[in-house]
């Protein structure tokens, strides 16, 4: 008996070991395929981020594309020469007081996506402001933040009128003005 229990347990061992081996193959071959299969995910992930990308770019440019078309449309509507009139508001500074009132001529015009207003006192070019033009609202500045003087213009077109406020400002001081401005005659 001791025999046939020996015999049993090395042919149960031999035949158990035969099987293994082809698992053991065909677990291999599983592996292979699932990380073949996981690299063509990961590549087409990548194609796909990338696809991505691309539309997200192409979005944003056609966007700014219509932005700027949109906004240099919008600046034709104030593009020319305007009649300024300033009244002051509010001041603290010596040399002017509430009620002053200047008249300027602007031409405004629109460079580079960008908009520039010269500013005349009579026949004599005056200040420069840079600004933009965007929603029917006209926002521009002359001068460096940190420098003496800052002046800001913030202004709207209403019934083909342009109409706000001027704001100098300077080291020790400020100046309010309100603004209405018409299309030279």
């Amino acid at each position: 008996m001791k025999r046939w229990t020996l015999f049993f347990l090395v042919f149960t061992a031999f035949t158990q070991g035969c099987g293994y081996k082809e698992k053991e193959q065909k677990l291999a071959q599983r592996e292979a395929q699932i990380a073949s299969t996981e690299q063509k995910l990961m590549e087409w992930q990548q194609q796909l981020t990338l696809l991505e990308k691309e539309l997200l770019e192409k979005k944003k440019k056609q966007q700014q594309d219509s932005t700027v078309t949109t906004d240099s449309i919008q600046a034709q509507a104030i593009t020319g020469k305007w009649v300024v009139k300033m009244r002051c508001t509010e001041t603290s500074c010596s040399g002017s007081a509430i009620g002053d009132s200047k008249t300027e001529t602007w031409e405004i015009s629109y460079q580079n996506n960008a908009l520039v207003v010269n500013a005349f006192t009579g026949s004599e070019l005056s200040r420069i402001y840079n600004g933009s033009f965007s929603q029917m609202r006209l926002e521009a500045s002359n001068g460096q933040p940190g420098s003496e003087s800052v002046m800001r213009v913030r202004l709207e077109l209403k019934d083909k009128k342009l109409e706000g406020t001027r704001e100098v400002d300077r080291t020790d001081c400020k100046i309010r003005y309100s603004l209405t401005a018409e299309r030279q005659k």
